[in-house]
């Protein structure tokens, strides 16, 4: 009995050292969770929204859409209710719900590799660098959609790569359901069995795969429970902010269709890093032979992006110079990263920056040194353009010598990645944040995993994993300073309630203390409950009177500081504050009605 016992515990010891996924990426979410604490009773970004719909659904025990919501939500808002039900509501316990399913990312993408044929390190380097990259890790800190949704739809993608290695109806039914819980999260959750729907039509075309009923069956059944939800919740999944906002001008939504491709793929080469220094590494020593096509292709497209994000610094000259007109919104477009207008990724940290303060700006800042890291995640770009037209030659070559349950896999991962890159683009929204282009990241990094995989010789995973660590040791720093900040902000919202008795709505905050205390206040005086509506009255967002501000600076003329309270920034090992400033020359109307004039 104890011999039979000391050969288990030997075989499950060697299982977790040599062959597990989870155990590796659960120690490195412990040490993520050590370093960087989530306990704060504060919001971050724009979860304080979702959180009030979980608020809304813990008191009612109905689900009820907040006015603010484009995204799905249900099955995030119950997931972060049933964390709540065992351990008590608090900003605190949904954060961890999110990091519950950070892991969950991890693992899919891990796994899926596993799957994909990647050997175990390189396949827990892949689910590593998506887990530290800078917007999964400041993510999966707060209670946004983002991470719930990628970890939904990772897992739905790793079940069907399971379904084409292994044509099993279980594993398209699991794929199928993951992909609905992942809709229920955010509206791209549909992309995964639309792509798994495209691959196996054009496999059954080409008579490469013949799906059963049962097949057929699995995929569509959750979907017919999605729509059952539509029709019983219609009222309740309805928000009042409109997911369209049409542009004044075709001008802008022109500019946004060239750049998006090049510029998205730059955001994913930055985040694959890593991967892509392993593929460099690979060609330049020559382990894999490029054509004349590849080298012309990578060149073309590398020469093409950079002409397009200069683009309209260009056309912003040829208008002066031609025509006499300043066209000064064109200069607002940066012409190296980062490269989005509306940023989490920031010069050099992370963000959103929600104070009322237009000087307030992260530890440190490189400007002009993002250069070499635009061109090297350009770098990685480009070799994710080849991959896809190389998979694209491939599954037209009749003479492969892959195997058949490779090449379908290859062609799922080819089809949802380019639906993923289509669908991050939506000309009619106005505000294009890089978050959004985390969508498009797995398949890519599937990709490019599989692109080291083919070539025979060793993948050189040193320098690989050197840059891992050197980008999660940023994302580790940009987000100490994120959660100080915030932090801090809240804790001055708190000493003016409590030692100087002022109320929310006298004060002109960070945009989540505004939000969560004031927003149904603002949406009654201005008679609104569109998001588009909330920078249109001038001042911080849901403010209601601005006696009080909270800012690093002075946010305009006339204020006096109160107080400051000091916060330590591991980016630059320096210390900042956040102030509480007193507005002097101005007395008030009585709180809660507008000012006159």
């Amino acid at each position: 009995m104890i011999e039979t016992l000391s050969i288990q515990l030997k075989r499950l010891g060697h299982y977790a050292v040599y062959r597990s996924i989870a155990l590796p990426l659960g120690i490195l979410f412990v040490i993520l969770v050590l370093t960087i604490s989530p306990v704060g009773e504060f919001p971050l970004n724009d979860d304080w929204i979702y959180t009030k719909t979980v608020q809304h659904l813990l008191e009612t025990g109905q689900y009820r859409a907040h006015p603010y919501i484009n995204a799905t939500l249900v099955a995030q808002s119950y997931w972060g209710a049933l964390f709540c039900k065992i351990f008590g509501f608090s900003f605190t316990i949904l954060r961890v719900s999110t990091l519950v399913l950070a892991f969950a990312n991890a693992w899919a993408v891990a796994k899926s590799g596993i799957v994909l044929g990647f050997s175990r390190n390189l396949a827990l380097l892949c689910g590593a660098v998506v887990a530290t990259s800078p917007l999964v890790l400041q993510l999966s800190y707060s209670f946004m959609s983002d991470v719930p949704f990628l970890a939904l739809s990772n897992l739905s993608g790793l079940c069907f790569l399971k379904a084409l290695r292994q044509p099993k109806p279980q594993w398209v039914a699991w794929g199928s359901i993951a992909a609905a819980l992942a809709f229920l999260v955010r509206q791209f959750g549909i992309l995964l069995p639309v792509a798994f729907a495209i691959a196996i039509a054009l496999l059954v075309w080409r008579k490469r795969y013949a799906p059963s009923k049962s097949t057929i069956a699995a995929l569509l059944l959750p979907w017919i429970a999605v729509a059952g939800i539509y029709v019983v919740w219609g009222d309740a999944l309805a928000s009042d902010t409109p997911l369209l906002e049409t542009s004044q001008s075709l001008a802008g939504p022109l500019l946004d269709s060239a750049r998006h491709i090049p510029l998205a793929l730059c955001y994913v080469g930055l985040f694959a890093l890593p991967l892509g220094v392993g593929r460099l590494i690979q060609i330049v020593q020559k382990q894999e032979c490029w054509t004349p096509r590849q080298r012309t292709l990578w060149i073309g497209f590398c020469g093409v992006s950079l002409f397009v994000f200069w683009l309209p610094q260009l056309l912003y000259w040829i208008a002066k110079l031609a025509f006499g007109r300043e066209a000064l919104w064109l200069r607002r477009y940066p012409y190296r990263m980062p490269l989005t207008l509306y940023k989490s990724l920031l010069d050099l940290g992370l963000g959103p920056l929600q104070l009322p303060d237009p000087q307030f700006q992260p530890t440190v800042q490189i400007r002009e040194w993002w250069w070499p890291i635009t061109l090297a995640a350009l770098c990685v770009a480009g070799l994710l353009f080849v991959s896809v037209v190389n998979r694209y030659r491939q599954q037209q070559d009749s003479e492969q010598t892959q195997s058949l349950e490779r090449q379908n896999q290859d062609l799922f991962l080819l089809v949802w990645a380019l639906l993923s890159l289509a669908a991050t683009y939506n000309p009619f929204r106005a505000v294009m944040v890089d978050r959004y282009l985390l969508v498009p990241l797995v398949p890519f990094i599937l990709l490019l995993g599989r692109d080291l995989m083919q070539v025979e010789a060793k993948v050189s995973f040193k320098p690989m994993a050197i840059s891992a660590l050197a980008i999660a040791l940023f994302s580790v720093g940009s987000l100490q300073e994120y959660l100080a900040w915030n932090q801090t902000a809240w804790i001055a919202h708190h000493r003016l309630e409590t030692k100087y008795r002022v109320s929310s709505q006298a004060v002109a905050g960070i945009d989540t203390f505004n939000g969560w205390f004031n927003s149904e206040a603002y949406m009654q005086r201005y008679n609104t409950r569109s998001w588009w509506d909330v920078g249109k009255r001038g001042g911080s967002p849901w403010a209601l009177d601005d006696q009080y501000a909270i800012a690093s600076v002075e946010p305009r003329a006339g204020y006096e500081v109160l107080e400051r309270i000091p916060y330590f920034s591991w980016l630059g090992m320096k210390q900042r504050s956040i102030a509480i400033f007193k507005r002097s020359s101005f007395n008030p109307p009585t709180l809660g009605q507008p000012r006159s004039g």
